[in-house]
């Protein structure tokens, strides 16, 4: 995993799990296209799941076969807790992400205006005027879902996570 990796704000933790446990279900090797018929659903809106299923080491795909790997098989029978933290552990190389996790080692907090202009400094955003909102529900909903920081609402903070 390379920290030059950028996440499709598409993807979601849930989009990601359902991926796994589809491919899981059918005896952990598909073709994608069969998934995208089952899901009913565009290949070209798979392909972003897939592709940070395959990053985070989950799966693999080898001539339009998607196939869990090792790590994919232990992140389906995992608990739910245990599949939050290798989802923890899988989006530290990540952006936006590694970012989001350097900031709070850094500082110990920061703001959604803090990590956008440090996400400019590195030219994450492919846009000239991207979806801030959007973005920020995005990053919101996989850092509160694998609990590598913590965020208060009412001070729309986020903060390093107590070990």
């Amino acid at each position: 995993m390379s920290s030059s990796l950028k996440i499709d704000s598409s993807v979601t933790p849930s989009r990601l799990i359902g991926l796994l446990d589809l491919v899981n279900s059918l005896g952990g090797k598909v073709d994608l296209a069969r998934i995208s018929i089952i899901l009913q659903t565009d290949v070209d809106d798979l392909l972003p799941v897939v592709d940070v299923s395959e990053a985070m080491g989950f799966i693999r795909v080898v001539d339009g076969d998607a196939e869990l790997t090792e790590a994919g098989k232990k992140f389906v029978q995992a608990s739910p807790s245990k599949k939050k933290l290798m989802l923890r552990e899988a989006i530290k190389n990540i952006e936006p992400f590694a970012t989001a996790l350097k900031l709070a080692h850094k500082s110990g907090e920061f703001t959604k205006e803090e990590l956008i202009n440090e996400l400019n400094n590195k030219k994450f955003f492919e846009e000239e005027h991207p979806d801030i909102e959007k973005f920020y529900s995005f990053i919101l909903e996989w850092l509160l879902y694998t609990e590598a920081i913590h965020y208060k609402g009412e001070e729309r903070k986020f903060y390093k996570k107590k070990r």
